[in-house]
């Protein structure tokens, strides 16, 4: 029969687990304050950030608004702000990055969507 103690294997890999999985519940609770906002009221956020010259947190709502609404009407103009928004903080190396995939789309050929048969 299996012995639980300190000085045994078993025990000590069980006091780690024990430690770790009550560790998780000593960090804060981050709430998402956008949650429940639609893609408009994500963007006018985001534009008001930036008129404001609060770039960095511009910056996240543009990449959520992105995230959460990818084919939205906001999502192309959000990589622009973005891109923007880098380059009014300095960051031209970031700018450039995030101003790459709009780029490469633009100098894209149309696809279409017939495919030739030979």
């Amino acid at each position: 029969m299996a012995r639980f103690t300190l000085g045994s294997l078993a025990g000590k890999a069980a006091l780690i687990g024990a430690l770790l999985l009550g560790g998780c519940g000593l960090l804060p609770e981050q709430i998402d304050e956008t949650a429940g906002w639609n893609a408009q009221k994500l963007y006018s956020e985001a534009k008001t950030s930036m008129t404001e010259g609060a770039y960095d947190r511009a910056i996240q709502m543009f990449e959520k608004l992105e995230a959460r609404y990818p084919y939205g009407r906001f999502a192309q103009q959000a990589q622009i702000e973005v891109a923007y928004a880098y380059y009014k903080q300095g960051e031209q190396a970031l700018a450039l990055a995030a101003a790459d995939p709009l780029h490469q789309a633009a100098t894209q050929p149309p696809q279409s969507s017939i495919t030739s048969i030979t």
